[in-house]
């Protein structure tokens, strides 16, 4: 019923089209099996690199779902907060969408290198105050037509609610993986009547729009492969390259490990 419905993610209950690492192992082995294989894997074109496609399958469609639950009007204002993988790509859809004015929230020095260079007109260090401040401030007391949540706890949408404007979006990617509650500011949130949409989603999959990210990438309308700052050759790196991810290192985005053959 999911699938006529629009939201194959969900096919067989809840976020049960999420299959590896969530019902299934995941797939750090010489060979593993990919459920409807025809709907679900697209050829990729010899003048893609690898480093950039093991980015479209998972950063990249993440961070573009953000943007396309953002409902960014053309010229529209967005927040994106958190600027780690996901939010630089979300950071990268907005602006393949039309957003004028985008707030990139975020502090290490390389993210925020790789947020401009996508689109990003004013970097937001929540470390320098309360982010809700930073921008009010800068954008004339005026709330964003879209607030894209891409890293933070439970409480972050307190923060996102605020900075919505009246009649704006709310779209959450982020995974909150602890706690019972999700907090809203009740005057923020206009007593639950100012129009704000909030929205959170799992990201699509299938064949048809892994082709469509790949175009992206082909036609050079976004070079996911600024994402990946470590490359790993040989499975024996496997190691090293998710201990990177544990603790990252100022220089960190994406490690990726090569497995040549």
């Amino acid at each position: 019923m999911a699938v006529q419905q629009g939201v194959p993610q969900h096919s067989g209950g809840m976020l049960a089209g999420w299959k590896f690492s969530n019902f299934k192992d995941g797939v750090f082995a010489e060979y593993f099996h990919v459920n409807d294989a025809d709907m679900n894997l697209a050829k990729l074109p010899d003048e893609i690199p690898l480093p950039s496609a093991v980015m479209i399958s998972d950063m990249m469609t993440t961070g573009f779902h953000g943007a396309e639950l953002a409902n960014i009007p053309i010229g529209g204002t967005v927040v994106v907060i958190g600027i780690g993988p996901v939010g630089l790509m979300a950071v990268a859809g907005a602006t393949l969408r039309g957003a004028g004015r985008i707030f990139a929230v975020g502090s290490r020095p390389k993210c925020v290198e790789v947020a401009k260079s996508y689109g990003a007109t004013d970097i937001i260090n929540y470390r320098k105050g309360d982010i809700v401040e930073q921008i009010l401030s800068r954008n004339g007391g005026q709330g964003a037509d879209s607030v894209i949540i891409a890293g933070g706890s439970p409480q972050i949408m307190i923060s996102a609610v605020k900075l919505a404007r009246p009649g704006g979006t709310v779209a959450n990617i982020n995974y909150y993986g602890s706690g019972d509650i999700i907090p809203l500011p009740r005057t923020e949130w206009g007593c639950g009547m100012a129009h704000k949409d909030i929205r959170g989603g799992l990201c699509p999959g299938g064949r048809v729009r892994a082709e469509r990210l790949i175009d992206v990438v082909k036609y050079h309308r976004v070079d996911p492969g600024r994402l990946v700052t470590h490359v790993f050759h040989g499975f024996d790196n496997m190691e090293k390259a998710l201990m990177l991810m544990k603790d990252k290192p100022a220089d960190l985005i994406k490690p990726v490990v090569l497995i040549d053959g």
